[in-house]
């Protein structure tokens, strides 16, 4: 008998029993009563009866973890090995996310190095294209590589692109100082090193170029009054013309330009000047005059070499009075003091004592230029020459008072300081519209931190004078040291460079306090716009070394999002 089973008959033996149980596991499934739970959970799923859009379906297919979570998760009723299976599954996602993170985050350390690496070596072969190249590549897969900026400023530095170099060595540093190479380490002071160089580097670039563009910066008129008045018997103010009678009638030459001068049409002193210099015409009879006045306004522009030329011509002149030529001297004397040649103007004032005995110009104006010296003693006794031979006139009382409080503070003498200041005081008394007066205790009385006496003097002083903008910074000055309120005195501070842009003591205030109130984008325009109102060359250098290092720290606070707070930018 043939017991061979075929393909389909041994196929039904063992399908029929698998077929009958799964049948009769749907049967009993249909059968048995839902939990009122899942009725519910099936009803809220039920799509809303106005036809609308099925909102869960559309959160599920726009968020698909949260659709595997749900499809996933923990049922309820569930046991405790599937709650707990639900546990691991989320553990083991979220270490899958990490590891990524990690694998991606080593990834791109990795890649930054590489091309760092290969970095160095292009510095090596001078390969500057090739350096910049590569560190922008490291710093594509690693903002925080402070090795690629510093790699990338060498190939600035280089090229001649002296701020890009000096934005990315500030980066560097702000990295560096957070990392393992510490603020004093040998490599973090190279760092400092070439720093400073590039930035003084780029510094001077910058002022001479500012310079040689805008020109010769014509003075205020606040600094021409304040400069001309604190002569005593200047000859030039002596002099007097009368004013065209006819309508025709056009003053030519000096006589122009002394009026000009008395009424504060200053730019038209220089043309006049050179007008009375270089005609032949008859009319012309005070050249010497001319190149006097013409010389003080070249000093004022800061013109040295044609101040110089002007003063030189005067002093050589045989035919020109010993009065003149003291005076040219006397000028010659600040030009060399604002060149940082003391011994010539020391010279240049012995020379106008013996040709004008008894001037009291001269020893004023030596004793303004001991003090800035800080030679006190020796300025005291000409300030007490001046104020002898001058007793009508307030500015060398004033100063000698003035002077004799900084003297007596330096040998420790209170009793003698009180006594300067109470003359001081006393000096309005005589002297109601002396503005200095008010000026020089005010400012004493702040050093001795007395701020409100001191607000009190420069009260009066700008009653006096209502425009002047030197009066208006030194009282911001007191009522940010009294209040410590940056508010309170920007208005006035932005008042007074709008009465004279060139009021250059105002502008480091200013961007000191914008800084501080974390607005670097204002004061890095304040600090151009000094750069361009500023006299001296030192001025603007230190105007333009002050913006580049505030730009930089800019730039690396933006590229880098970390503390590189502006306010702590030192040059």
């Amino acid at each position: 008998m043939d017991m061979t089973l075929h393909k389909w008959q041994l196929g039904l033996i063992v399908g029929t029993p698998v077929v009958y149980g799964i049948g009769k596991y749907l049967v009993k499934k249909m059968s048995t009563p839902r939990p009122k739970a899942e009725a519910k959970a099936e009803e809220e799923e039920q799509p809303p009866p106005d036809g609308g859009p099925d909102v869960s379906a559309i959160l599920a297919e726009n968020n698909p973890l949260e659709a595997s979570v749900e499809t996933f998760g923990p049922k309820d009723g569930a046991g405790d090995s599937s709650d707990l299976e639900y546990r691991h599954l989320v553990a083991d996602v979220g270490d899958y996310g990490m590891a990524m993170e990690t694998e991606i985050r080593k990834h791109c350390q990795g890649m930054s190095v590489l091309y760092q690496n290969r970095a160095v070596w292009h510095v090596v072969l001078k390969n500057w294209d090739k350096v910049k190249e590569d560190s922008a590549k490291a710093l594509e897969y690693d903002c925080r590589n402070g090795m690629a900026y510093l790699s990338r400023a060498r190939a600035y530095d280089a090229t001649g692109e002296l701020q890009e170099c000096l934005n990315d060595l500030e980066a560097a540093r702000a990295l560096f100082r957070v990392s393992s190479i510490a603020n004093g380490s040998p490599e973090y002071e190279s760092i400092q090193t070439f720093w400073k160089r590039v930035l003084l580097q780029g510094a001077r670039a910058d002022a001479k170029k500012i310079i040689r563009q805008r020109g010769p910066l014509f003075p205020s008129k606040v600094r021409i009054n304040s400069y001309m008045q604190a002569f005593i018997a200047d000859p030039l103010l002596k002099l007097s013309f009368p004013r065209p009678g006819k309508e025709n009638e056009v003053l030519r030459g000096f006589p122009r330009a002394l009026w000009a001068f008395r009424e504060e049409r200053f730019e038209d002193v220089i043309p006049a000047c050179t007008e009375e210099i270089d005609t032949l015409e008859y009319w012309s009879q005070y050249k010497t005059e001319a190149r006097l006045m013409r010389g003080t306004f070249h000093l004022l522009s800061g013109s040295f070499y044609e101040c110089h030329q002007d003063f030189e011509a005067v002093i050589g002149d045989a035919k020109a009075s010993n009065e003149l030529r003291a005076y040219a001297l006397i000028r010659s004397a600040a030009l060399c003091f604002q060149l940082r040649r003391q011994n010539k103007a020391m010279d240049a004032f012995e020379q106008a004592e013996r040709l004008v005995r008894d001037n009291p110009d001269v020893y004023h104006q030596r004793g303004l230029i001991l003090s800035k010296l800080q030679h006190y003693e020796v300025a005291l006794m000409d300030f007490e020459m001046a104020a002898r031979l001058a007793p009508g006139h307030v500015s060398p009382l004033v100063l000698k008072h003035f002077t004799e409080y900084h003297l007596s503070s330096l040998e420790n003498d209170p009793q003698r300081m009180e006594t300067a200041l109470k003359k001081l005081g006393e000096v309005p008394l005589a002297h109601p519209n002396s503005i200095d007066a008010y000026m020089m205790r005010g400012s004493l009385l702040a050093r001795r931190k007395d701020f409100v006496e001191a607000l009190l003097c420069f009260e009066r002083a700008t009653e006096l004078a209502p425009k002047n903008p030197v009066l208006m910074v030194h009282r911001a000055i007191l009522e940010l040291k009294r209040h410590g309120n940056a508010e309170l005195v920007l208005p006035m501070l932005y008042e007074a460079i709008e009465l004279d842009p060139r009021c250059h003591m105002t502008y480091p205030i200013l961007v000191t306090l914008e800084i501080k109130r974390n607005n670097p984008e204002k004061a890095i325009e304040l600090l151009n716009q000094s750069c361009l109102h500023t006299g001296t060359y030192n001025e603007v250098l230190h105007a333009c070394s002050m913006r580049n290092a505030l730009m930089a720290r800019t730039a690396a606070r933006k590229k880098l999002g970390i503390d590189c707070d502006p306010s702590k930018t030192t040059v």
